[in-house]
């Protein structure tokens, strides 16, 4: 049973039932009170604390329903059964209308459908209860996060570029990649633009749209998002899409950050030579943003550990790099990463997992 220990109002005008029902809850290990008519069952409510109501609907002065409409809105989390007579289903169906989560029939023949009837509402108050604790600390962490983006840019950052960091904190958790991930590559892409020459405004904008890369992976099933082996062939097709899907969220929108996100999204991995996916385009045909944030992304992969493989060393992360220059990655691009390598290991150091 559920509903031990539970404290349970039994509101009905005649007594014999209030009786019958508080003695058999208080045989099953309940606490029961007891209620004679609505205005009294009204004042217990609002005064009182208890995990459930069952109550009359046919009651003389306040009726059950007139007690539902003062009571529902304000606690939503308490189950409300409510006792209908024989030939009076019409007022049962209104009050489940109003907000009454069951209703039991009288007279009761049996105390099994008592007990069936509050598992079954306890359960749904368990669940109305947790959801609502869940969101309360989704909020609270949202709020968090939002924080330390103020912190992190020192700068002006709109309500729109804060949701975009939050959305890449998301997708990376969901992963298994720490949130970490999203931080560092916006650094090193920040960084990275910077010594290429970019202003810092737009420098900026693309700190921003480049923890949106993989956003398109909220459409990637999670077996094979998190799948420690290596991907079948069919496997990697539908990976691949992240980019398209990624696109697709973003190009409509009007925000200059998030058409950014769109293109760096739907082109990170392309290659430079032509290779790479989902157009096989090649060299300066791929937008520099997504160029700079294809190196970023990479580095940041292979120098931490995820669900299929082991971080790599330092050393061995820059021989990667600097041996596909001109295959995977722009050439000017790697050469100004490693000459300013220290600046990047900075970053590697400061954000770690």
């Amino acid at each position: 049973m559920e509903y031990r220990d539970k404290s349970i109002l039994v509101v009905d005008d005649e007594r014999a039932i209030r009786e019958v029902v508080s003695d058999y809850l208080e045989d099953i290990g309940c606490r029961p009170d007891k209620a004679a008519d609505g205005v009294e069952a009204l004042e217990k409510i609002v005064n009182g604390s208890y995990d459930a109501v069952i109550m009359d609907l046919n009651m003389p002065g306040m009726t059950g329903l007139d007690v539902l409409d003062k009571v529902v809105l304000r606690f939503p989390e308490m189950p409300i059964i409510v006792f209908s007579g024989v030939g009076v289903l019409d007022r049962a169906v209104e009050a489940i209308r109003k907000g009454a989560w069951d209703f039991i029939s009288k007279p009761i023949t049996s105390f099994s459908v008592l007990d069936l009837t509050l598992n079954r509402a306890f359960e749904r108050s368990r669940l109305l209860r947790e959801n609502r604790i869940y969101r309360e600390h989704l909020e609270d962490e949202v709020r968090k996060k939002t924080e330390q983006v103020l912190e992190m840019s020192r700068s002006l950052i709109t309500t729109q570029k804060e949701i975009i960091l939050r959305l890449g904190d998301v997708v990376e958790t969901r992963s298994h990649e720490t949130a970490y991930h999203v931080h560092r590559v916006s650094e090193y892409a920040y960084l990275l633009s910077i010594l290429c020459g970019i202003n810092e405004k737009d420098a900026a904008d693309i700190k921003i749209a480049s923890a949106m890369h993989d956003v398109g992976k909220i459409g990637t099933p999670d077996g094979i998002l998190n799948k420690p082996g290596k991907l079948t062939g069919d496997e990697f097709e539908i990976i691949k899409q992240h980019t398209v899907t990624g696109y697709t969220i973003f190009r409509t929108s009007e925000l200059p950050v998030l058409k950014l996100a769109a293109e760096i999204a739907l082109n990170h991995h392309e290659q430079w030579c032509g290779a790479g996916y989902p157009n096989a385009i090649s060299g300066e045909s791929i937008p520099l943003a997504a160029r700079i944030t294809a190196l970023a992304d990479v580095f940041d992969a292979v120098t931490h550990a995820r669900i299929y493989k082991s971080a790599w060393k330092i050393e061995d992360a820059c021989n990667f790099i600097t041996g596909q220059s001109q295959v995977m990655f722009d050439p000017a691009l790697v050469d100004l990463f490693m000459k300013n390598f220290s600046m990047f290991r900075e970053i590697h150091d400061r954000l770690p997992d």
